[in-house]
């Protein structure tokens, strides 16, 4: 079954060779993105690559991104990031690309938070404790596009970078959980 434990830890071990974690954010909520977070997972090495609005956020650079991608690793992508992607950068995104959400794959493991409390839980750092207030991001980008705040903006990409290589060790963790479940 598509939407079984089983199902999700064996797609992360065909994929996971082949995988990218993604996270976004926005101008403001529910408005145009402004950062797209890229990671491909690796073992001890942090490859981060972020798309900025106004600079090198652009089709093209989305779809070289996402070349070769069979995996999208996300928290609530399958609810935000994706559809947001898809909608503001129409076919950039690889039409066969599998989506692993791990909000969704955590309920199924009978656990329910967010994304911070999941890292503090399985004890995954965060590099900036400043960017984890709630809205921080918009109002970052905001401090960034109304006065040029270089500063805002090497936060806002700190607060995205936390957000998208987090998802590495925490899709590791939770496939771990998941396979000692089933077994």
């Amino acid at each position: 079954m598509q939407d079984s434990l089983s199902y999700w830890a064996a797609a992360y071990a065909r994929y996971k060779h082949a995988a990218l974690c993604i996270d976004i954010e926005t101008v403001r909520f529910n408005g145009p993105v402004s950062v797209v977070g890229t990671y491909r997972p690796a073992d001890g090495l942090v490859e981060y690559v972020p798309f900025i609005r106004g600079q090198n956020l652009t089709p093209e650079n989305l779809r070289d991104a996402f070349s070769g991608v069979r995996m999208l690793v996300t928290y609530n992508g399958l609810c935000f990031d994706v559809p947001k992607i898809r909608k503001d950068f129409p076919g950039v995104l690889p039409d066969d690309v599998v989506v692993f959400d791990l909000y969704r794959f955590a309920l199924k493991l009978d656990i329910n938070t967010n994304l911070k409390v999941l890292e503090n839980t399985f004890g995954v750092d965060r590099t900036n404790l400043l960017t984890q207030k709630r809205g921080i991001a918009n109002k970052l980008w905001r401090q960034y596009e109304e006065r040029g705040n270089a500063e805002a903006l090497r936060q806002l990409l700190d607060y995205n970078k936390d957000d998208t290589i987090n998802l590495y060790p925490l899709a590791e963790k939770l496939v771990s959980i998941a396979k000692d479940k089933i077994s």
